[in-house]
């Protein structure tokens, strides 16, 4: 089963998205809002033609057009058998639940789910895509994608022997989360020495995103040395693609991964144990960091939340670290110190 939503189904995902949006912004009220979104509904005042459509897709092609518009329907990692991953972005408070569950039931049969993410966006992914994909197919088919990635050991870690993988979220947990006119990238992270340490030291890397897989990619990979580029991997789009990174420092897909990888994430028989955890921000059960945390198992999850809020798993209290980024870069610490110092 392919990862991916078929081209009919992203035809109706565009027309059900904007009309959504475009309703919203046509009886919100721009003084109950704020920044963003206050502005997005005085633009779409002042000129609604400029939210048609073909308008909104145009946008969010790149990272300069995703930071500088608010209001976007974003088709990712499109190709001629689908795409990845649909994102609407546009809806803001609590209009947005009852929208999201609108859709929803419009699109009932077609094999799709749909989730809030951020402050304004609603994802629609194939069923049973989400980020415990990429780690349940790496968990069974370790080898072959190390293989394909062309892994090398380290001086302190061989994770062909040692199976080690740390996986994490993105926004909030490696790098800083994004702001307008804002996408902070792992460069400017206090995660990034400690990170490159560990890769350096021959762990394996995989940063599991809810967001684009392009704009991940270039968030990650320019802050990292050649060296350590043959460890790591990038999921992202929802967890509907993984690639790995070559010598060239550019994006290649794994090659089984679009075809196979809900198949083999549901087939337990042939499962790896990894020395493998996961980081992420989101404690609750309806978060996109909640699958990968059930991936991995609560005893191997750490969360990096800023609070541990009243709706979070109480099974992952043992895991909480908090401190966002900064939780991370402790955690990294001394996880790297317990692998050099055996």
């Amino acid at each position: 089963m392919l990862t991916l939503i078929s081209p009919n189904h992203l035809k109706t995902i565009v027309q059900l998205s904007g009309d959504a949006i475009r309703d919203f912004l046509s009886h919100a009220d721009a003084n109950h809002f704020k920044g963003e979104a206050q502005i997005a509904i005085k633009s779409f005042n002042a000129n609604p033609a400029d939210f048609s459509n073909e308008k909104l897709i145009a946008y969010g092609a790149d990272t300069v057009e995703a930071i500088n518009y608010p209001v976007r329907i974003e088709v990712r990692g499109h190709t001629k058998e689908g795409a990845a991953q649909m994102v609407a972005k546009g809806i803001w408070g609590p209009k947005r639940t009852k929208v999201a569950q609108e859709i929803g039931q419009k699109c009932n049969g077609l094999g799709l789910h749909l989730k809030l993410a951020g402050t304004s966006s609603i994802e629609f992914n194939v069923d049973g895509v989400d980020k415990s994909v990429p780690i349940r197919f790496l968990q069974s088919a370790f080898d072959d994608v190390l293989g394909e990635m062309d892994y090398q050991p380290g001086k302190h870690i061989n994770s062909r022997q040692s199976k080690t993988v740390i996986a994490a979220d993105g926004d909030d947990t490696i790098y800083d989360g994004p702001r307008v006119g804002l996408l902070p990238t792992l460069a400017q992270s206090p995660v990034r020495d400690v990170l490159v340490a560990y890769l350096q030291a021959g762990g394996i890397f995989m940063l599991v995103s809810g967001n684009d897989i392009n704009r991940t990619f270039n968030r990650l990979v320019p802050a990292l040395p050649k060296e350590v580029y043959c460890r790591v991997l990038v999921a992202a789009n929802g967890g509907a693609e993984l690639v790995y990174v070559n010598s060239k420092g550019q994006a290649v897909p794994v090659s089984t991964y679009r075809k196979q990888a809900l198949d083999l994430a549901h087939d337990k028989a042939h499962q790896h144990v990894l020395d493998m955890v996961y980081i992420g921000d989101d404690g609750s059960k309806e978060g996109n960091d909640y699958p990968a945390f059930k991936a991995v198992g609560f005893k191997h999850s750490v969360l990096v939340a800023r609070k541990f809020l009243t709706d979070y798993d109480p099974g992952l209290e043992p895991a909480y670290v908090g401190g966002l980024v900064q939780g991370t870069k402790k955690f990294l610490e001394d996880f790297l110190s317990s692998r050099i110092d055996r």
